[in-house]
């Protein structure tokens, strides 16, 4: 603690003092510090050449969660896993899932190729996300009754209070097989090679599970066909399935639990009551979509959380990223807040302050805006996300930290795996 001796007053100059005012040099060293990038002769994963990873947080603590690692499926060989768990009202479903979703996986896999069941390798993926989703609630409702003390009662409460999306990546080297599960708004978008100079093709590997996907709205209503009020969207913000922002998840116990399991929590354990609409639950399920692709080689993998495809489109993902490889292999990485930004190929960028921006309501990234400065791919991915060449916008959403930032960003997670000849 500072002491004032009465000699001078710096007291009175009070400004800037609760929050530092970051340059573009700052801003960018503030992105950098969770990133990791790994390196892989060709080979030791398959045809896995790289992976790099980034995390930046808006929550305090971040919501986000990510795994990474291989798994043993005995005939089925070893297999290699990415996997992103965006969290949601705490981080505990998060964490959760981040110890326990990969290893559930695994076992409903070497079941398959132990016994070589009718049921196929997508089908083994679904049942292993339903089984812990399943187990979680369950544990939390066992908890309810047991008589156990109120701080173990509360610890088993934890990841049914909050929620959380998964995204899981696995890939079979031995046959080339790429496998993309996805419960939740996160996303996976597979960049693949295009004709000498041109920008890599973008095929789109899972669905977004949000009330803005008609596919999702016309299920949900065949579910509650006598709720007319299950989609609603207030103004300046997305559209909601019963007073929450995803369609499928884990946790969220809120909007599962029957009536008298919630009225117990509130009374006991001063749980949150269910949203107004909750009136028919069930209402979420962890039920992934499970989209599969042969490699061919010179593909890369991004993986990512909403944080960056709420500014940033799949196509412009894989473009930022595809251009952002050439430019890496020519070694013309621009230095960090090095003049005027130039976009791809030395033009400039859109002035700043361009025209239309509002910079405190979501942002809509333009390719134009994407500059070419820092040496990790995922980190690429989330500067340009947050504005990139406007470096007005970038500067400052990473100035404000939690729990402000929350109004601007999200927790941004991204990992980019490059497969030999990407």
């Amino acid at each position: 603690m500072a002491y004032n001796t009465g000699s001078q007053n710096p007291g009175l100059d009070w400004k800037f003092q609760c929050m530092s005012v970051l340059d573009v040099k700052q801003a960018t060293a503030k992105i950098k510090r969770n990133e990791a990038s790994y390196k892989f002769q060709s080979g030791e994963i398959g045809t896995v050449s790289r992976i790099d990873t980034n995390q930046v947080p808006s929550n305090n603590p971040i919501e986000d969660h990510m795994a990474t690692g291989k798994i043993d499926l005995g005939k089925g060989g070893i297999w290699h896993c990415w996997a992103i768990y965006d969290g949601h009202g705490g981080e505990q479903t998060a964490i959760v899932l981040s110890h326990a979703l990969i290893p559930y996986v695994e076992r409903a896999l070497r079941a398959h190729f132990e016994s070589s069941p009718e049921t196929t390798i997508e089908d083994s993926i679904i049942t292993a996300f339903n089984t812990l989703a399943e187990d979680i609630s369950a544990d939390g409702l066992a908890a309810l009754e047991s008589a156990h003390s109120h701080a173990e009662v509360q610890a088993r409460l934890a990841p049914n209070y909050a929620g959380s999306c998964a995204l899981l990546a696995l890939y079979n080297p031995s046959e080339s097989m790429l496998y993309v599960a996805n419960t939740g708004d996160s996303r996976a978008v597979l960049g693949t090679p295009a004709e000498s100079g041109s920008v890599h093709g973008t095929v789109v590997m899972s669905n977004d599970h949000a009330a803005a996907n008609e596919a999702e709205v016309e299920r949900l209503k065949a579910l509650h066909p006598d709720q007319d009020d299950i989609i609603t969207k207030r103004d300046g913000d997305c559209a909601r399935y019963v007073g929450i922002a995803v369609t499928r998840a884990f946790g969220d116990a809120r909007w599962n639990w029957p009536k008298e399991a919630m009225t117990k929590w509130e009374k006991e354990y001063s749980g949150k009551p269910a949203p107004g609409s909750v009136t028919n639950p069930p209402y979420l399920e962890a039920t992934p979509e499970v989209k599969s692709y042969k490699l061919k080689g010179g593909e890369f993998l991004i993986l990512a959380s909403d944080g960056l495809w709420n500014h940033l489109t799949s196509e412009d993902a894989v473009e930022a990223v595809s251009k952002w490889v050439k430019v890496t292999k020519e070694g013309t990485l621009a230095e960090v807040g090095s003049g005027t930004p130039l976009a791809f190929g030395g033009e400039e960028t859109s002035p700043d302050h361009a025209e239309g921006i509002s910079y405190w309501d979501p942002w809509q990234v333009k390719p134009e805006w994407f500059v070419y400065e820092d040496d990790n791919a995922a980190t690429h991915l989330v500067k340009n996300g947050l504005g990139g060449a406007q470096r007005q916008l970038f500067t400052g959403v990473l100035t404000v930290d939690t729990p402000v930032s929350r109004t601007m960003r999200d927790d941004v997670t991204v990992q980019v795996v490059f497969f030999d000849g990407a």
